[in-house]
């Protein structure tokens, strides 16, 4: 999916996770708390993300990138 649709879903995410931080009574618990919960929301943000084939891509071997296109649908782990 583009990232763009996945995007309300990253919002809401991390309006969860600073409205949790802000009910914490600890300082340094909602920072660590916030800080998971931020990466959590971005790493599944991230996830959504898809390479259509035929999507111009560049390689990273050395020595120097080289502009490639993809064959099948990019999928991220």
């Amino acid at each position: 999916m583009p990232l763009s649709a996945a995007k309300p879903g990253l919002e809401a995410q991390i309006f969860a996770a600073l409205k949790k931080a802000q009910l914490s009574k600890d300082p340094q618990s909602a920072t660590q708390t916030l800080a998971k919960d931020l990466a959590l929301a971005i790493h599944v943000y991230a996830l959504q993300a898809t390479v259509n084939p035929g999507q111009v891509v560049v390689t990273a071997f050395a020595p120097s990138p080289l502009p490639g296109t993809t064959t099948t649908p990019g999928t991220v782990s």
